[in-house]
């Protein structure tokens, strides 16, 4: 039996966006696949997490974030990695 591994990356990230388009800016991210939006605050953040196989597709979710209109600027402020073993 074989045994393969997988890799699953969780981040945690902080949306800074204009006021009055976060509940736009919500949809928009909430439609990328492993994106969830959870909450936003009254400082006009929204509070994200990426659920994603590999990093470099969280990176890439996170650099696309930065090109919907209304967005003013992106941290990522948590990142995980594991390994998964499949048999």
């Amino acid at each position: 039996m074989t045994k393969e591994e997988k890799t699953i990356d969780i981040c945690g990230v902080l949306v800074h966006a204009t006021q009055g388009k976060e509940k736009k800016i919500k949809e928009n991210l909430n439609t990328i696949n492993g994106v969830n939006v959870h909450y936003i605050t009254k400082t006009n953040r929204l509070i994200i997490t990426i659920e994603k196989d590999e990093k470099g597709q969280i990176m890439d979710i996170i650099d696309g974030f930065n090109d919907v209109d209304g967005v003013i600027s992106t941290i990522l402020t948590y990142q995980h990695s594991e390994l998964i073993l499949e048999q």
